[in-house]
């Protein structure tokens, strides 16, 4: 019989003949094996060779889609396969809602099937702040409560709060890690601090009193680049997480960030004077390089979104992830590149705007030095657990299989098989097959919907949300 694999594997050989479930599992060390990489053969007995844990791990899971399928009687088989890229990332936002411990191990749980090898988690934002540092109590008994919700569907004035204490995160940490997944923590700086700064004010331009955002967006609240005692704070900050997260990165934020409150501080002025930049564009550089050589001190490596690039004195050695570049300054930097291109691997949009074939075809092909994929789903207008499996799922299924291929089959044969395995996975909120590439005339009203559905104005919001659709379980936040 054919096997249907995710991943697809990079060699597979079909033998004569079937062997039974039960027989033995014999593993074997072999240094000739890539270190993510593996072997199986199954003829007469199951033969696994892998180099590492992550290799055997790899292959346990293949076999396991393999007894899923073959039942009692395995279909003797030569299966050689490894990573195309080490980097494969899935990234969740507990910031806008928060994700519980259980939730997120379950999403640990799904990805690992897929070989992910890194879980990408988003802690900071204006919405809300949620590691807990003991040396900063501050921070979650002010930062992490906010009091309104303004988000699509969700109008009130509930309090929304959360955070993840330290043994919390050091618990999902090691989680991810017996999966063979290491874990990046993102704390956004200088943009997107909107909980920080209500924490913590000194950290603002002047004496602006801000407040912890209720609703999405852009907004000028950002941390001073002039204050000196700034960078203390934040490094205070930083030797937290880095006690917490013991793996090589952590993301440092770094996109849209608006200069306006920067142009009009004094101390910002100054710094960008006394250190011979150019503008604020250059201060952000500034910004990020700093912080990412404390990190350098401390033995991590920075990631920080391609806004950063705008600079044009971004330190070689920071990680750049692409998400949206107009102007194509990826294409032109040393650095290297994670690939999260919005307009097919943000899968907290709708169906109707990334159906799953749009997410497979999708090849992150930047500059000739990227490292890896990262598909992020942010919590804006996910409210549940439910619509988080929802719409992850199956989109993070293509996306894996993009990271780990290095032949990918045609999307047909890829669809097939993933109507094949779906069960296998246990996904209880998967979009359902019908549902995975909307009809041309769908994703049209379907795109229109979502958008007037999250609209700032009532009417068109409700207006939208009361109109029947065949694909509003994606459509309508």
């Amino acid at each position: 019989m054919k096997l249907s694999l995710i991943p697809f594997p990079e060699k597979i050989e079909y033998l004569k003949g079937f062997t039974n479930a039960g027989a033995k599992t014999e593993i074997i060390s072999d240094r000739s094996v890539d270190k993510e990489g593996f072997i199986i053969d199954i003829n007469g007995g199951v033969t696994i060779r892998a180099s590492s844990d992550a290799g055997i791990f790899y292959a346990q899971k293949a076999l396991g889609q393999i007894k899923f399928q073959c039942g009692q009687n395995l279909q003797n088989v030569h299966i050689e396969d490894s990573p195309r890229y080490r980097y494969r990332a899935f990234m969740i936002d507990s910031c806008r809602h928060f994700v519980s411990v259980k939730e997120i191990k379950k999403m640990i749980e799904y990805c690992a099937l897929l070989r992910f090898s890194v879980f990408h988690w988003h802690l900071s934002d204006d919405q809300g702040w949620r590691p807990e540092l003991e040396e900063m109590p501050e921070l979650v008994e002010i930062g992490s409560v906010r009091y309104e919700n303004h988000f699509g569907r969700e109008q009130n004035e509930k309090i929304h709060a959360g955070f993840y204490t330290k043994a919390q995160m050091k618990d999902i940490i090691n989680f991810a890690h017996e999966r063979h997944m290491t874990v990046v923590p993102q704390i956004d700086m200088p943009g997107h601090s909107s909980a920080l700064l209500k924490a913590v004010p000194s950290l603002v331009c002047g004496d602006k009193k801000v407040e912890i955002k209720t609703s999405p967006g852009i907004f000028k609240d950002i941390i001073c680049a002039g204050n000196e005692k700034n960078y203390e704070t934040l490094f205070r900050i930083l030797d937290g997480i880095c006690e917490i997260f013991t793996d090589e990165y952590v993301h440092i934020g770094g996109d849209e960030v608006p200069k306006n409150q920067w142009t009009e501080c004094p101390n910002c002025q100054e710094r960008i004077k006394n250190e011979g930049l150019k503008n604020e564009e250059e201060l952000q550089g500034y910004f990020i390089n700093r912080i990412a050589g404390y990190l350098a001190s401390k033995g991590k490596k920075a990631i920080t979104w391609n806004e950063s690039l705008k600079s044009g004195i971004l330190d070689e050695n920071i990680t750049v992830q692409m998400w949206m570049d107009p102007k194509k300054l990826c294409n032109k930097s040393p650095n290297r590149m994670i690939a999260s291109d919005f307009y097919h691997y943000y899968v907290d949009y709708p169906y109707a705007m990334t159906p799953l074939k749009k997410v497979y075809n999708y090849e992150p092909i930047i500059n000739g030095n990227v490292i890896g994929i990262d598909t992020p789903v942010w919590t804006e207008y996910i409210y549940d657990f439910g619509r988080m499996e929802y719409m992850c799922f199956p989109r993070f299924i293509a996306a894996a299989q993009t990271a780990w291929s290095k032949n990918k089959p045609a999307y047909s044969q890829f669809k097939n098989e993933l109507k094949e395995l779906m069960p296998y996975f246990g996904i209880k909120n998967a979009a359902k097959p019908d549902e995975w590439d909307p009809p041309a005339y769908s994703r049209i009203f379907g795109i229109i919907k979502h958008f007037g559905a999250v609209s700032p104005n009532k009417i068109v919001r409700n207006i939208f949300k009361a109109t029947p659709h065949n694909y509003c379980r994606a459509d309508v936040p």
